[in-house]
């Protein structure tokens, strides 16, 4: 195209098929969006200018920029020039018309700067200014009007106005700025302190994102412009033009900018009146060392320590409040551990019980419950659609749990280097085992007047001089009453017992069959057990359903060896046990272990299960490790919170305050909880687990079940 004689030929030939040669069909079309847009771009000649800066018609952001110029304009006084005003007598107004010329008349200003680089005959520089009817503004020293600026820019946080001041300090710092691969080792070295502010830890993560981009040879404002998309839910510009900025104060001065927002000149913390940190202090040191909480230093402010000063607020200070106040003053928030906690949650066996067994069984069993969804703040009944010949399903969650006398509360607030003794023994014990449903919370019975008539939880007193201690005895005994309880309360309805999988809830009867308490070979001192019949599973298939007696004519048990012959086993060369124990995952590693891996043997129904399969209900078990499935123990951590804060004197203080605790849960607080196990529930069933699991769960905090748009988060982290 830049050939003319082309050009000329091409117009001709236009002309010549009778088309006009200014029209623009034959331009590419990129070329001729490419026109377009500049045309539209291209402003239009002003028609008429206005006179001086016309500030007033510049966007917001120019004028913020042109006002925080002016603010950082400096005295040339500051770099040793020296001025000399000589005022003269000024002219009547009135009698003298007012003009400017270029030599100076009376009243004018005269100033005469002399300069670190001149020796005394300095250029003067002439300033001058109309005379007026006001007089000359006197110089003020008041503090109120010098500070007036400062303090109306001190709460603004400018990362230019720093850099420019130190710059210009310092110009020699734009040549020697450090390379990013250095940066990055000192952002990761600041990373490192304890004392950042989260400001700080995001902007120090922000700059190590954009020096990375800066090594892979990305541009300054494509790599902020990355980074931006990344941290911004929009397009970022700002966000982009505030990071090269600070990379900018990082790279010359080596750090973050200072904050100044906020500081003693601004607060209005009561806290710095010297009086109430002494006071508070005072308060402080007087209680015992581990008793201090936020809830009673906020009390003791606002009715012992405020009061006591003749302070008053507008309103009464809150428990947020008191806990800043516990950090100013030194206090932390001190974890005292004890103990090791091994945990057996994703054990192959126990996964496998949890996926196949439990999940499917609990969701049949939920089709035919009463569901409470979280609507408008309110938990909402949505009742069952029930099948002809169901029942509807009342899930009860059963558990025991102990309280202390001397219970302790986990973490304290402590100054720095601060221990606390504590008794080496709990002191007397409080056993209670009860049972919550989302229906009424607890299982209660309540007459016409909503009083309590009847009560499954049982409480006992072991110890020296006490209660006997917790056995399956009391626990059959119980449940027992809480059937009863459940079928007069909910008439017409079918209960659910689920409970954990301790030893006391898997009794077996006292002929029940046992492996391991049986001998190698016949008779001796064993216990006897009852008859059973061959599993389906045994690998001989002609002996399988053919019962089996568990004695020898004569009366006698049978041992290990010649059961599992009559099993078809070949146990030759074979241990009877091994010691000192049998290691749980092992499969044949001894006659015991071999036996009770069998069917028959394995799955057994306890004393427990009989009981109520034999009243017409439900029961099942919970996974081992599993505790987040049982909403009862989210029960019991709510009651031992407000325990602990409860001082206690004596065992009778001790007991009124367990169950004041016990009876103060709220019925919609039970169910938020019977909510998140079911949410769980759901979750493992979808194949999340551990850490995965527990984010969903609070994620969809409020609902019965995780949604979609939650996995499709999780799914989106790990990919």
């Amino acid at each position: 195209m830049d050939d003319e004689e082309f050009c000329s030929r091409l117009i001709a030939l236009v002309v010549e098929c009778g088309d006009d040669p200014r029209d623009e069909d034959w331009v590419p079309e990129r070329m001729r969006r490419l026109k377009k847009k500049r045309q539209e771009m291209k402003r239009p000649r002003p028609k008429h200018y206005k006179n001086g800066p016309d500030v007033a018609s510049k966007s917001e952001r120019t004028r913020s920029r042109y006002r925080k110029h002016i603010e950082r304009q400096k005295s040339l006084d500051v770099y040793g020039f020296t001025r000399t005003v000589h005022h003269a007598c000024r002219p009547d107004p009135v009698s003298e018309p007012t003009t400017v010329s270029s030599t100076p008349e009376p009243g004018d200003i005269h100033c005469e700067l002399q300069g670190p680089y001149s020796d005394g005959d300095s250029d003067n520089v002439e300033e001058q200014h109309e005379p007026t009817n006001e007089p000359a503004p006197e110089p003020s020293n008041s503090p109120d009007t010098c500070c007036a600026d400062d303090a109306s820019s001190a709460g603004e946080w400018n990362i230019d106005e720093e850099l420019e001041e130190t710059t210009w300090r310092s110009p020699a710092c734009y040549d020697h700025c450090p390379g990013w691969k250095e940066l990055q080792e000192s952002i990761n070295k600041d990373l490192k302190r304890k004392d950042l502010l989260l400001s700080k830890i995001n902007q120090l993560i922000a700059l190590r994102c954009f020096s990375n981009l800066q090594l892979k040879g990305m541009g300054w404002v494509e790599a902020s412009k990355h980074v931006a998309g990344a941290w911004h839910e929009g397009e970022g510009h700002w966000f982009a033009r505030q990071l090269r900025v600070l990379a900018r104060h990082y790279q010359q001065l080596g750090r973050l900018p200072e904050e100044k927002r906020g500081g003693e000149r601004k607060a209005r913390t009561i806290l710095l009146d010297e009086g109430v940190k002494t006071a508070a202090r005072d308060w402080l040191a007087s209680q015992k060392v581990g008793s201090i909480t936020p809830r009673l230093f906020q009390e003791a402010l606002n009715k012992e320590i405020l009061p006591a000063l003749h302070v008053t607020t507008k309103k009464p200070l809150c428990e947020r409040t008191a806990r800043r106040w516990l950090v100013k003053l030194g206090y932390r928030r001190t974890t005292v551990r004890k103990g090791v906690y091994m945990d057996g949650h994703e054990r192959d066996d126990v996964k496998e019980y949890r996926d196949k067994v439990f999940l499917p069984a609990m969701a049949k069993f939920e089709a035919r419950m009463t569901k409470y969804k979280l609507e408008n703040g309110q938990l909402i009944a949505v009742p069952p659609v029930l099948a002809p010949g169901e029942k509807e399903l009342i899930a009860l969650f059963q558990d025991e749990s102990t309280f202390h006398a001397n219970e302790y509360a986990p973490s304290l607030w402590l100054r720095e280097g601060e221990n606390v003794l504590r008794k080496k023994g709990c002191g007397r014990l409080i056993h209670v085992s009860d049972f919550v449903t989302e229906v009424s919370g607890r299982l209660v019975l309540f007459n016409a007047n909503g009083e309590i008539i009847e009560d499954a939880r049982q409480i006992i007193y072991p110890g020296t001089n006490g209660d006997t201690w917790w056995d399956h005895e009391q626990l059959l005994a119980q449940v027992k009453r809480a059937i009863q309880i459940s079928e007069t309360a909910h008439p017409g309805c079918q209960a659910l017992f689920i409970f954990d999988q301790s030893s006391a809830h898997a009794s077996l009867g006292p002929d029940a069959l046992h492996a391991f308490e049986m001998n190698k070979s016949n008779g001796g001192k064993q216990r006897h057990q009852r008859d059973t019949v061959i599993p389906m599973n045994n690998p001989v298939v002609k002996l399988r359903g053919k019962p089996q007696p568990m004695k020898l004519p004569n009366g006698q048990p049978k041992g290990l060896q010649q059961v599992l012959e009559e099993r078809g086993f070949d146990v030759k060369g074979l241990k009877a046990k091994c010691k000192p124990v049998c290691p749980f995952e092992n499969k044949g590693c001894c006659m015991a272990r071999l036996l009770s891996q069998q069917d028959d043997f394995a799955n057994q129904t306890s004393l427990l299960e009989e009981l109520i399969h034999k009243a017409g209900h439900e029961c099942i078990f919970l996974p081992k490790f599993h505790c987040e499935l049982n909403p009862i123990e989210m029960y019991w951590g709510w009651c031992k919170y407000r325990y602990r804060q409860i001082p206690k004197q004596t065992f009778e203080d001790t007991k009124q305050a367990a169950l004041q605790c016990l009876n103060s849960c709220p019925t919609d607080v039970i169910r938020r909880f019977a909510n998140r196990s079911w949410r769980f529930m759901d979750a493992y069933r979808k194949g999340l687990s551990g850490n995965a699991a527990a984010w969903a769960v609070k994620k969809q905090k409020g609902h019965r079940t995780v949604s979609q748009r939650a996995m499709l988060s999780i799914e989106a982290v790990l990919n």
